[in-house]
């Protein structure tokens, strides 16, 4: 990021300076004291399991400057570092305030991309598509959050044309403070479901906070939501800006027809307010073919030809559903998160794609589902039925809710361990293994273990 000194990150926060030089110029910020180094600002965040002043005092050892708000005035130990120690009222607001004024340094177009489901495959699209013709900055990792997007935006810096920036939310008020650092002019929603519906209670809830990512947009700004997801389209005289959908149905702007597979690649019809032209994806499902509308229309936007971006649309493989061909059996790696739409789409996926044994569904539980948890999880069991799934292994205390509709040939695994055996004894050569679980139970270790293997 371009210069920045602490003289102006005290201005911006309101923060006091306990001890250390106003004109320490600062590069970046860090949150993880193991990774700080000289020209950071280390922030001492509390969570709901570290408290990072734990670590403060080996961390002003090796960065320039740190905010605290457990210290009223400077220690020896602080004098003695050569650190700048700033006192902040409050360590993650304080960060969020820097983050927004970073990211008002650097007036590049800046798209927001939100949703229950295909935010992270939806960004990379879109700056797939954008970066055919632009430098792109995009979201780091996986850094959507409230602590996620500052460590982001303290990317930047002058070389970049546009940004594409990931905004997750699990609670109310969430979306308005991702919404005030980013200030998106262009802003997607990829659909409405119930992740994160524990907290937020209701679908509607989870929409309302979701389209919080207009809070700040103008009648000038444009608005791309999925024209096929019914609480969106509740939503068509709602919004300030203008609104452009995408998606299957007729009506939408950017619309998909004759969706087919043709071998590994998924092709289909691009409909758009000027032109027709075909488009071919090496990912699966509808869902992808929704992502891939709303990347080529975004792109278009910004002077890119859907032509242009179409083509390097084709190159993309993304960090989701990856496959990988063993000399036991085909899996396809979706394990790094889960809900019930999610889950569909990845059913849908494994029922499409070219087969010439057997289909196996390796399924853990979802997470962060409510009270509703038990019939989420039938509602899976009722998709693989539907999907004519040929065998399940699910895995998790929630997952017997799943076979309990399945209605097809299963296996309860009790552990990691449980699901290798399994497999090994299950899987032929021909056939497609799907992965598919909540991050939190882990899957992605039953794929890494049976590689190593």
């Amino acid at each position: 990021m371009r210069q920045i000194y602490v003289k102006d990150i005290i201005n911006v926060v309101e923060g006091t300076l306990l001890c250390g030089s106003e004109e320490c110029e600062i590069t970046d910020i860090q949150t993880d004291s193991r990774q700080v180094k000289q020209g950071d600002l280390f922030v001492a965040l509390i969570g709901e399991k570290e408290d990072g002043h734990k670590y403060l005092k080996s961390a002003v050892q090796q960065c320039s400057a740190c905010f605290t708000m457990e210290h009223d005035q400077a220690e020896e130990w602080m004098e003695q570092s050569g650190a700048c120690v700033i006192r902040v009222e409050d360590t993650l607001t304080a960060m969020q305030r820097l983050a927004a004024y970073i990211k008002k340094r650097y007036p590049l177009p800046t798209v927001g991309v939100t949703g229950s489901v295909g935010k992270t495959t939806t960004r990379e699209m879109i700056a797939t598509a954008l970066g055919s013709g632009k430098k792109v900055f995009e979201t780091i990792k996986n850094y959507n959050s409230q602590v996620g997007v500052p460590l982001t935006l303290a990317k930047l810096d002058d070389s970049y044309e546009i940004a594409v920036l990931e905004m997750g939310m699990s609670d109310f008020g969430e979306m308005e403070r991702l919404a005030d650092m980013i200030q998106p002019e262009t802003a997607v929603v990829t659909c409405i479901g119930v992740s994160h519906i524990e907290q937020l209670k209701t679908k509607e809830a989870i929409r309302d906070e979701k389209l919080q990512i207009a809070k700040y947009m103008t009648e000038d700004d444009i608005i791309y939501l999925n024209g096929d997801d019914p609480l969106l389209y509740q939503c068509k005289n709602m919004m300030t800006p203008k609104i452009v959908w995408y998606g299957i149905n007729d009506g939408c702007d950017y619309r998909a027809r004759n969706i087919r597979m043709e071998g590994w690649d998924t092709v289909f019809e691009l409909i758009t307010p000027k032109e027709t032209l075909p488009v071919k994806l090496k990912v699966w499902g509808e869902h992808n073919v929704k992502n891939a509308l709303v990347a080529i229309a975004v792109a278009n936007q910004y002077g890119i030809s859907c032509e242009a971006a179409a083509k390097a649309l084709y190159e993309f493989q993304g960090q989701r559903q990856r496959v990988i061909k063993t000399p036991y059996f085909t899996m396809i790696d979706d394990a790094y998160n889960a809900s019930p739409d999610s889950m569909k789409a990845a059913l849908s996926v494994l029922r499409d794609v070219p087969c010439e044994g057997r289909r196996i569904a390796v399924l853990s539980d979802m997470l962060e589902l409510g009270e509703r948890e038990a019939e989420y999880h039938e509602q899976v069991g009722q998709m693989v039925a539907e999907s004519g799934i040929d065998y399940l292994i699910a895995y998790g205390p929630l997952s017997s809710h799943i076979i309990k509709k399945a209605n097809t040939p299963h296996f309860y695994a009790e552990s990691i361990e449980d699901i290798i055996s399994c497999l090994k004894k299950e899987a032929k050569p021909k056939d497609v293994v799907l992965f598919k679980g909540s991050n939190g139970m882990k899957l992605s270790q039953a794929v890494n273990k049976f590689l190593g293997e």
